[in-house]
């Protein structure tokens, strides 16, 4: 007879796989040992989860926990969103060893993390960091970001050895993962507006245009498909990127696209109102944006959703031209996406929770140990309550960011329980895990080419 389950979900309305089912979930020790429509086993503990929905624990596959929250701040921020497992990006700066890197940042996610987690290397001297790329594979690290912007900054790859990396990335069986954007020319605009004075903040959006994104967008999609090389487009924010994506995918072509939270719900008008606060890269733009990247996850040419989260110390005002580029966004993802996209009217809650877990997971060679509620997935779940209507403010998150973009934004639907291999983390609006607990996962991205 098996002994008992250390924990029972009753009556949840259960959403994986591309549907919403009522089901029952036995959980023991760090794994789903039994899931049906009624089960009768014993168990330490029951939770009654009617009206609730049980969704796999979001995994995140864009964070930087580097700035003003840490591999554990980001992870607590990311708990109480519903996130239970993290792609951090592990950025070798020049000068420094990419396995070297490597090793600090998964030592460090190890012993202060509360989530799992696996690592993107963000390469900002591909020139003299790619010999190490190959080396990087054994360790468990298949994914490799470049930058076609910034390039006053020193972090643009050209193309040339964006080509260089594709190919030694392809031969390898691994992912390039690119932040697109024509930086020469958007360092031209900024330089010309700058020169004719003109509000850096009120053109922010002219400094980096959206036919400019996609132009870039085309020519990483482009390059990789001659080398051979699966892409990742990160971080999506304009509709004319769905053009050349859409030609991709129809194509059979080695693409994944990415868009963020902030590119689904925000505009040009936070930017405006918040200034340095809300300058992030690619810019907030408009309605149009918006609508569009929703129309992109509807379709299928979008399909995951990362946070970008990248705190940073700034306020509202803040020189905006100096201002650093980024902004907290992890644990407003889900209610902000829930709220905007499924109540109101934009997405199915299957399709979202499928870009949010289920697709990150199959991209990155982590399902179905995780992004899956089946028997032997690791016990990684969020009960959400759709029912809840609450606000969003500095005072009720956790990043050290100290402030929000959705300050004042009133929500319906909160995360109420998060749990990753059978320990709760958070539950009812209280931590209750230690730092330390995490487990380091490795990447796989070897199915991208099976065809």
């Amino acid at each position: 007879m098996d002994k008992p389950l250390d924990l029972l979900i009753t009556n949840g309305l259960v959403v994986a796989d591309g549907k919403i089912t009522r089901a029952d979930i036995g959980i023991r020790g760090e794994k789903i040992a039994a899931m049906d429509s009624r089960l009768t086993l014993d168990a330490s503990r029951t939770i009654n989860a009617s009206g609730k929905y049980i969704f796999p624990g979001l995994i995140d596959a864009h964070v930087h926990p580097i700035y003003l929250d840490d591999k554990y701040d980001t992870s607590v921020s990311a708990a109480f969103g519903g996130v239970t497992t993290l792609i951090h990006y592990a950025y070798v700066k020049p000068g420094e060893s990419l396995i070297a890197k490597l090793h600090s940042f998964r030592d460090d996610g190890l012993q202060n993390s509360l989530l799992d987690f696996g690592m993107h290397a963000g390469l900002f001297d591909v020139e003299h960091q790619i010999a190490d790329v190959p080396a990087a594979f054994p360790l468990g690290v298949t994914s490799f970001k470049v930058f076609m912007t910034y390039a006053k900054l020193k972090w643009m790859t050209d193309d040339y050895w964006m080509a260089a990396l594709m190919d030694v990335v392809a031969q390898e069986r691994g992912l390039v993962n690119v932040h697109c954007e024509n930086g020469v020319v958007t360092d031209y605009l900024e330089d010309k507006f700058n020169r004719a004075g003109l509000d850096a903040k009120k053109m922010f959006t002219a400094m980096r245009p959206a036919l400019l994104e996609a132009e870039a967008t085309n020519r990483a999609i482009s390059i990789a498909h001659v080398m051979g090389c699966a892409v990742y487009i990160v971080h999506n924010s304009a509709a004319e990127n769905l053009e050349p994506l859409r030609r991709a995918k129809h194509n059979g072509w080695r693409v994944v696209g990415e868009t963020c939270p902030q590119y689904l719900t925000l505009t040009d008008e936070t930017t405006q109102r918040l200034a340095a606060q809300a300058k992030i890269g690619p810019p907030l733009r408009d309605t149009r944006d918006n609508d569009a990247m929703w129309q992109g996850l509807r379709e299928g040419i979008l399909t995951t959703i990362g946070s970008d989260h990248a705190p940073k110390a700034k306020k509202i005002d803040d020189n905006f031209f100096d201002a650093a580029y980024g902004a907290p966004q992890i644990e407003t993802m889900l209610p902000m996406c829930y709220h905007e996209g499924v109540n109101g009217g934009r997405i199915t809650l299957p399709l979202l929770i499928a870009a949010l877990s289920e697709t990150p997971a199959k991209t990155f060679g982590l399902y179905p140990r995780k992004g899956a509620l089946q028997v032997g997935s690791d016990a990684d779940l969020v009960i959400f309550d759709p029912t809840k209507t609450w606000t969003i403010s500095n005072a009720n998150q956790h990043s050290k960011a100290g402030f929000t973009l959705y300050e004042g934004r009133t929500v319906t639907g909160a995360v109420e329980l998060t749990m990753q291999r059978g320990r709760i983390l958070v539950e009812n609006g209280a931590l209750r895990a230690k730092r330390g607990s995490a487990q380091f996962l490795k990447t796989d991205t070897a199915h991208f080419y099976a065809l």
